[in-house]
């Protein structure tokens, strides 16, 4: 008895791979049968669009009830898929050998379109089994008048048949329009939770359709709640089968042949599981020393076969809704997350300013990563751990330096230091380094109040550092003499001065010396911050920081040209030029370059005013300085 195709009731957003199946089918019928592999990860779409193709006007315009659909879900060998393929087919009677005859002579009576659904399940299996399969497809795709189609998870096809060109790529989620439409298609409630939902599943077919089914009776707001705190558990409709619950979907591509035939594939599936960025393929030796016992390129090859993991912009990625599933079932075992929280606590540790261009480039790829990790460790003791403290504040400080403001993880671990009743050391380390990155983003007044909570906890208690203290004042100082507010400014910097006196802290007296030239310059009080800065440049001179050296000069130079010593500021400004020259600090170069021009100004020597700010623009666009790039304009305005 033959099984009828059913058209699908809900079919959106797979028209393009429609087309092209159709287009393959009809076209080729005067030569050749056309053989088609959809595949793709469990839950895309695969069965439904294979319903749409066999319901699709054309096709039932050519072969009419000669449409097939043989179920191989529950078929796992040979003899059982000819079985299944006999019962569609209405042949089923009488011992084997005859019943391959009788499928074979079906076949051949007219033209005909067989579809193996769910094809993974009898392939997928021990190497002769797989074999025999094969064996058994390439003699059913050999016979002239069948057209061919399965539909099987993953990315390859099996061997032996000769599969039409040019292959149909694996199908891929769908766009946002046509989530979207799946959705209102079943319930009327489409609403910004709704949009949450589906953006949080990535547009995934199945997840979407369960989602939208589960909102016929509880509101999306509720349902992004129970996925913020259940994440892929709570998406079932019914029983546990693969069109009504997404766990049991995912669980059957992770349990599958191919997966248990490779160790590896399912520990490396636990690592990529905790790794929201993946693993960069420019970083995969790096992890295969990092986890020495994973095979991890083969373990890559079988988990792309299974549609498990995918390249996405040069990583190797698994979708989220996967590692959603594989970290609530603890995929990973603790030596690899173990690994994995040392390799990236010491790679936050690393000052980005002290290290090879490798290195930065490493850090860069691992951001994502890295907090990830980070935060995961957060919900450890913390009570001790100043170590993931000075890790997470390091790690803060790159964050910044690479136009990377997001706040999240500092949140996090101020909230979590706090409700462990952490050293309120950590706690002022971690508001210090809040701070900064606020200053960085330029949101100021929200920088303040950080740093007055960090005033507030040292004046109040007994556990504090005073370079901190001190720090913190410095940090004022800034904020207030960028908001013009000159008198504070100064009354901060003298305050941070005295308790970086009182913490021997050199670097910090420098700073502050600084700070004070700058205000002192503001207020034009020139020979005050003339000594500031000489005060300031002695300092660095014998600790020998040559960085902040070019910031004096740079201070300096601005002195002598508001003094109108012009031979000075342009010595000074020389000096400053070369050492940030040989630390390619852009920052510091571009300043100095506009020093240089302002002093041509001056001298009326336009030309080469005009080139040096010109240099001096091209600097701090590089250094992505708009305040510099508008004060460069301004002068060149003036020439």
């Amino acid at each position: 008895m033959t099984r009828e195709p059913r058209p699908p009731h809900i079919f959106f957003g797979r028209d393009p791979e429609l087309a092209q199946i159709i287009q393959m089918v009809l076209t080729n019928l005067s030569s050749s049968p056309a053989h088609i592999a959809i595949l793709g990860p469990g839950g895309y779409g695969k069965t439904i669009l294979a319903n749409a193709v066999l319901t699709h006007p054309g096709v039932q315009e050519h072969f009419g009830d000669a449409r097939y659909l043989v179920a191989c879900e529950s078929v796992f060998s040979p003899d059982a898929l000819l079985i299944e393929l006999a019962k569609t087919l209405g042949v089923f009677d009488g011992p084997t050998d005859a019943m391959r005859s009788r499928i074979h002579t079906m076949l051949n009576s007219k033209d005909c379109i067989l579809c193996f659904d769910n094809f993974e399940s009898p392939w997928d299996q021990d190497g002769d089994i797989r074999h025999s399969v094969e064996v058994l497809l390439s003699s059913i795709a050999e016979t002239q008048r069948t057209t061919l189609l399965i539909t099987m998870r993953g990315t390859v096809r099996p061997a032996q048949t000769q599969w039409t060109m040019p292959l149909l790529p694996p199908l891929a989620t769908l766009d946002c329009n046509s989530a979207r439409r799946v959705w209102e298609h079943i319930t009327e409630n489409y609403d910004k939770f709704a949009e949450e939902l589906i953006k949080a599943v990535d547009s995934v077919p199945l997840a979407v359709s369960l989602l939208a089914h589960l909102a016929q009776a509880t509101s999306p707001e509720i349902l992004l709640r129970q996925w913020n705190s259940k994440q892929t558990g709570f998406i079932c409709t019914g029983q546990a089968n693969r069109q009504f619950s997404l766990d049991y979907s995912i669980q059957l591509s992770i349990d599958s042949g191919r997966m248990r035939a490779n160790p590896s594939a399912k520990e490396l599936l636990g690592v990529l599981s905790m790794l929201p960025d993946g693993v960069h393929k420019s970083q995969v030796e790096k992890f295969r020393a990092v986890l020495p016992e994973i095979d991890i390129l083969s373990g890559i090859s079988t988990l792309q076969e299974c549609g498990i993991i995918s390249v996405i912009g040069e990583r190797y990625q698994t979708h989220p809704i996967i590692r959603n599933f594989c970290n609530n079932c603890i995929l990973s075992s603790q030596e690899h997350k173990s690994a994995l929280m040392d390799f990236y606590t010491d790679l936050a540790s690393a000052r980005y300013d002290h290290i090879n261009a490798n290195q930065y480039t490493k850090m860069v790829l691992e951001v994502n990563n890295t907090k990830a990790i980070l935060s995961d460790l957060l919900k450890l003791d913390l009570k001790s751990n100043a170590k993931l403290v000075e890790a997470i504040c390091e790690f803060i400080r790159f964050q910044s330096s690479i136009g990377d403001f997001s706040d999240k993880l500092i949140c996090q671990t101020v909230k979590s230091l706090k409700l462990v009743k952490a050293s309120t050391i950590l706690v002022i380390a971690c508001l210090i380094a809040w701070a900064k990155l606020q200053y960085s983003a330029n949101n100021l007044e929200k920088a303040k109040d950080i740093l007055k909570s960090a005033e507030s906890l040292c004046r109040a208690g007994k556990e504090y550092r005073s370079s901190q203290h001190a720090h913190i004042f410095y940090l004022l100082g800034e904020i207030y003499a960028l908001n013009e507010a000159f008198d504070k400014a100064e009354t901060s910097f003298q305050k941070a001065l005295e308790l970086h006196k009182v913490a021997n802290d050199i670097f910090g007296q420098a700073d502050d010396y600084n700070g004070l030239g700058k205000i002192y310059l503001n207020l034009n009080k020139l020979n005050e911050a003339k000594v500031s800065y000489q005060k300031a440049l002695e300092l660095n001179g014998s600790s020998n920081s040559i960085q902040r050296q070019g910031n004096d000069y740079n201070g300096l130079g601005d002195t002598y040209l508001a003094l109108t010593e012009l031979n000075k500021a342009e010595a000074s400004y020389q000096k400053a030029l070369t050492i940030f020259k040989h630390s390619n600090g852009t920052l510091g170069q571009g300043n100095a370059l506009q020093g240089l021009g302002r002093v041509y100004m001056k001298r009326s020597q336009m030309q080469d005013a005009k080139t040096f700010l010109e240099n001096a623009f091209a600097m701090h666009r590089q250094a992505q300085s708009a305040l510099g790039q508008k004060w460069d304009q301004h002068y060149l305005d003036k020439v």
